[in-house]
């Protein structure tokens, strides 16, 4: 329920997004009547949900407007790299006392899933005992072990986690239109992040050309060369259907409202603005991607 106070008109609130106990309102102006001036006033998430701010290197457990706790991050995926951490505003679906890695090999304890392969946890271990002590995480959100159990316990099925670089309203979603344009470089860019975000890339597969390769070597071919085929080969693992949805939650988590994929290879039915918001993710989030696309074109 929204409580409108008495000089506030119900007509400067816009709700962009209600979903899971997170509100999100427009930055609208009011006029104080005693004052005469106008104000701004902040947007605000309501309910329970954890702020991830990769620059400051803090997690805090938040409910609307308090902080109840901020944690340091012990580390993240290097900056750069294909592995690097993600970001978004993601629903938690599940959470593990303690998951394994099969990429890393690795148990991790007090996980929290994000989204694809990513999670908020402890330090991880070998199953022979010893912790793991690498700079830079395998792009999941490491913390101290008394802090994950914290987020652990604090995180509930379809708890918002917001992992951002900047303000927590970074990925508030766009304003509806219906969509004006295909864009198959879209597509090609949001297959390649979903491979980057669930799929092994170092193993050895098969590429279209029926050779030995790795997912990760394939990334050129798809988004520089454009050859499509490599969609496919992608696909693969987890299925065409099962592909396709994940990209359209990533949109979500993106905040591109007006974004649609119906298929890895077919052009996405977006906006100018959704295409333009995604290409800006990408040169943050993404840099790895960067110099496989030419976003000007």
């Amino acid at each position: 329920m929204i409580r409108v106070h008495g000089y506030i008109t119900i007509g400067i609130l816009t709700i962009l997004l209600l979903l899971s106990g997170v509100l999100y309102l427009s930055n609208p102006s009011i006029t104080d009547g005693a004052e005469n001036k106008t104000k701004n006033i902040a947007p605000q998430h309501t309910g329970k949900y954890v702020l991830v701010n990769l620059k400051a290197g803090t997690v805090e457990l938040k409910d609307t407007e308090n902080t109840l706790e901020t944690m340091q991050i012990v580390s993240i995926g290097k900056p750069g790299n294909y592995y690097e951490t993600i970001g978004g505003l993601f629903i938690n679906d599940y959470k593990e006392p303690l998951h394994f890695s099969s990429i890393g090999h690795v148990y991790m304890p007090n996980s929290v899933h994000v989204f694809g392969n990513f999670f908020i946890h402890g330090i991880p271990y070998y199953p022979n005992g010893t912790k793991v002590s690498s700079t830079y995480s395998g792009g999941c959100i490491r913390l101290e072990d008394v802090d994950a159990k914290r987020v652990y316990d604090f995180v509930s099925k379809w708890t918002p986690i917001i992992i951002t670089q900047g303000d927590e309203y970074d990925f508030e979603p766009s304003v509806t239109y219906t969509p004006t344009i295909e864009n198959m470089d879209m597509t090609r860019l949001m297959v390649a992040s979903i491979s980057l975000e669930f799929l092994t890339q170092e193993d050895s597969i098969t590429g279209p050309d029926g050779n030995k390769t790795t997912r990760l070597k394939l990334l050129s071919e798809l988004l520089t060369e454009k050859n499509d085929a490599v969609s496919k080969v992608y696909a693969r693992t987890i299925g065409e259907k099962n592909y396709v949805e994940y990209m359209n939650q990533r949109a979500k988590t993106l905040g591109l409202t007006n974004t649609y994929f119906s298929s890895i290879n077919s052009p996405a039915h977006t906006t100018k603005e959704d295409s333009l918001r995604f290409v800006n993710y990408i040169d943050t989030y993404k840099l790895y991607l960067k110099p496989f696309y030419n976003p000007a074109q």
